[in-house]
């Protein structure tokens, strides 16, 4: 499941920076820059639930002592 996930994270992202890319070479500069903050919010999403992901498995694969 991990790996369709990141599969359909790839194309929507590759998707909005070819929208974006499309419509600046186009010269519609205002719709190629709406896509900024979609992709910086996805961003953020994904940071949130990666140390979150982090946090939650520190507890088992803590430092082992010898």
């Amino acid at each position: 499941m991990k790996k369709l996930s990141a599969i359909i994270q790839i194309v929507v992202v590759l998707l909005l920076i070819g929208f974006g890319t499309f419509h600046l070479y186009k010269g519609n500069f205002e719709l190629s820059m709406a896509t900024i903050p979609v992709l910086v919010g996805f961003y953020l999403f994904m940071l949130s639930r990666q140390k979150k992901a982090g946090s939650a498995g520190h507890g088992e694969h803590g430092s082992q002592e010898r």
